[in-house]
């Protein structure tokens, strides 16, 4: 009965290890991404929900007139990038 105590023990906490992983894992990809803000007539003005800090290629945004605009951070001054694809 003891040993059945110790396999079940040990096989409850490597799944839960195994859970916390993914659970992990889950949360770091959904915070990689920020809004993307665009000045506006002197404010900055949230124009995209998914760019990155990090990457190659700036996080933009087009316009009406079908013109792009590289988007900021929240201080509207340094760059933001397109997310990588996962």
């Amino acid at each position: 009965m003891k040993k059945f105590k110790n396999l079940y023990l040990s096989a409850a906490i490597v799944l839960l290890g195994v859970g916390a992983a993914f659970a992990t894992s889950n949360t770091k990809s959904a915070s990689d991404t920020v809004p993307g803000y665009l000045m506006e007539s002197g404010q900055c003005i949230e124009k995209r929900s998914n760019c990155s800090t990090t990457g190659t290629e700036f996080c933009t945004w087009t316009d009406a007139n079908n013109q792009s605009h590289n988007l900021s951070g929240t201080n509207c001054i340094l760059p933001l990038y397109e997310p990588s694809a996962r």
